[in-house]
């Protein structure tokens, strides 16, 4: 078999198809070396982006949105050797794709959206302890499409991130600095006075606690039961927990130490008797 005879091969159309062997196989050669160079390119895009200290997750979506523009792309140019205007099957996909992915894939497109508009707005980053979606815990990794995080005792939580955007998202440790909120109860018996001074100066002695802003005591309500104190001291966001803990057994001590009552909920009860 001479050079000729290949030519000849080639040439010749396959049946039922009417389509030269040679435009079949330049069609699959094409798509396989398309392909690898569209995951190429989507790797270098990510790479690049990364390297430029984007958003890992701006990086992840648009080394997916340049992959699946360089596969269609491909895709296009192989039907081009069967003999398909490529003009009308652009439009002809087009079409298709686009009541294909609005209905098959439109979760998919709503999570991809809000990853993105997460990734341009950060209202968290990796390690920020938050509420979102009715969850709490420490964010792990941020996904173009979903959101990884560990609650305090340990389980892993997988959000969609259409569920994460769509909802008020709390950030606990967004800031350096958080209020401590307490409410503390006296007898109506005690001296208000004192009980506001010893809360504040036993607040005052933890090192946790700032001095500014200012801690504050004051008498919130009184309630039924008992004089309802408010103490707001401000410390560093990572000693919120440890300083609450504290604070909570050391304003109980003083307290007991000063003879001031943290009174137990009383209720009276009248009994008439019928004559």
């Amino acid at each position: 078999m001479n050079f000729d005879d290949i030519i000849s091969i080639l040439n010749k159309e396959i049946p039922v198809i009417n389509i030269p062997l040679k435009n079949i196989i330049f069609a699959i050669l094409v798509l396989i070396i398309g392909y690898f160079i569209a995951v190429l390119v989507s790797k270098y895009v990510k790479k690049a982006m990364l390297k430029a200290k984007m958003a890992e997750i701006l990086a992840e979506f648009a080394s997916r949105v340049v992959r699946v523009f360089l596969i269609i792309v491909v895709v296009m140019v192989a039907i081009g050797y069967f003999g398909v205007n490529i003009g009308e099957a652009i439009i002809g996909i087009s079409v298709a794709s686009g009541f294909i992915i609005g209905f098959a894939f439109q979760d998919t497109l709503g999570n991809l959206a809000a990853g993105f508009l997460i990734a341009i707005t950060k209202p968290f980053r990796v390690g920020d302890y938050v509420d979102v979606a009715g969850k709490s815990g420490t964010i792990n990794s941020v996904g173009a499409s979903i959101t990884k995080m560990t609650t305090v005792d340990n389980k892993r939580v997988i959000i969609p991130n259409s569920k994460i955007w769509g909802e008020p998202i709390v950030n606990y440790t967004a800031l350096k600095q958080r209020m401590i909120d307490m409410r503390v109860g006296i007898s109506y018996s005690d001296d208000m006075g004192k009980a506001i001074k010893i809360a504040m100066d036993t607040i005052t002695k933890n090192k946790m606690v700032l001095k500014d802003p200012a801690p504050t005591v004051a008498v919130a309500e009184l309630g039924d039961s008992s004089v309802n104190l408010l103490v707001r001291p401000w410390v560093n966001t990572s000693d919120y927990w440890k300083a609450k803990w504290e604070l909570t057994q050391q304003i109980k001590e003083s307290f007991d130490k000063n003879k001031i009552s943290i009174p137990f909920p009383q209720r009276d009860v009248h009994l008439y008797q019928n004559k």
